[in-house]
């Protein structure tokens, strides 16, 4: 089924005194390109995360949010170790006195001997962390990837309706054809005896030229692939699998295609044709262009 590269979801787990939340959100990019907002407390899950996004995202520009609340959270507090720094005082005072050295010990010169004068209480450690940013974020997984098979399915609706739009032109373009040749054929025997100045001999050979430059303006061909690359991106809109830079080169051939039908075309009904077929194939680019 068609995915969207337009995405959100969010999820949150929650456990004890402690609380993750995870956000999940994407735009359409030509590659996969992630980038995450972790708190330093769950830095280390990194790799885990984004093996799992991974392993269900293929295209977009992706951007994870987790935040971490609650009382397991407790605020980092620092102590003084106050004995230590009396110890440290004495003795730099008794080596001032021995040497009979001059100046002050300020609290530069106190610290500069040692920082196990302010401690750090050590932030405890969250067990519970690694399976809550995962449920969090398999939540926000599961909200995000419908969120992008909705989208999907409205951008190959849409799709379809221009497709359904440029076959009734190709039948238009394949009725035309016929009388469309012929009265070029016309123009063009019309034109040879007006520089001969007179009727041409059913056997001259000029006919046989006639007959074969007609054929360089025939878009049969044209119209042939262009039913073709119908009949693949359609096929293509109902894989299971990531589809868009594959729809993407087919509308580029088609968009060929019609360039050829329009450079071709000697009659203004099939010129107006082709610029309607490159008008709905824009349309389609651009949502193709969402598409994983």
């Amino acid at each position: 089924m068609t995915k969207s590269m337009t995405g959100y979801g969010s999820g949150t787990a929650s456990e004890s005194n402690l609380t993750v939340t995870a956000e999940l959100k994407s735009v359409n990019s030509r590659y996969l390109d992630m980038k995450f907002r972790l708190p330093k407390a769950a830095v280390f899950l990194e790799s885990a995360v984004k093996e799992k996004i991974q392993q269900a995202v293929s295209r977009g520009k992706l951007e994870l949010t987790v935040d971490l609340d609650g009382g397991a959270l407790r605020k980092r507090e620092i102590s003084i170790d106050w004995e230590l720094a009396e110890a440290y005082m004495d003795k730099l005072k008794a080596l001032r006195t021995a040497f009979d050295l001059q100046g002050d010990i300020d609290l530069d010169t106190l610290l500069a001997q040692s920082s196990d004068i302010l401690v750090e209480d050590a932030q405890p450690e969250l067990l519970e962390l690694p399976d809550l940013v995962d449920r969090a974020l398999q939540e926000a997984l599961a909200s995000f990837l419908q969120m992008r098979l909705t989208e999907g399915a409205a951008l190959a609706r849409d799709i379809r309706v221009r497709m359904t739009a440029i076959r009734a032109m190709l039948k238009e373009l394949a009725a035309l054809r016929p009388q469309v040749m012929e009265a070029y054929k016309q123009r063009i025997k019309d034109r040879v005896i007006s520089y001969v100045a007179g009727e041409l001999p059913e056997t001259s050979r000029l006919y046989q030229e006639i007959a074969l430059l007609a054929e360089k303006g025939d878009i049969t061909e044209e119209i042939t692939r262009l039913e073709s690359h119908l009949d693949q991106l359609a096929r293509n809109l109902d894989k299971d699998v990531p589809v868009g830079r594959t729809c993407d080169f087919i509308l580029q051939e088609m968009q060929r295609e019609v360039n050829t039908i329009g450079s071709k075309s000697t009659d203004s009904s099939i010129s107006i044709i082709a610029v309607n077929l490159k008008s709905e194939l824009e349309k389609i680019k651009e949502q193709v262009q969402n598409i994983e």
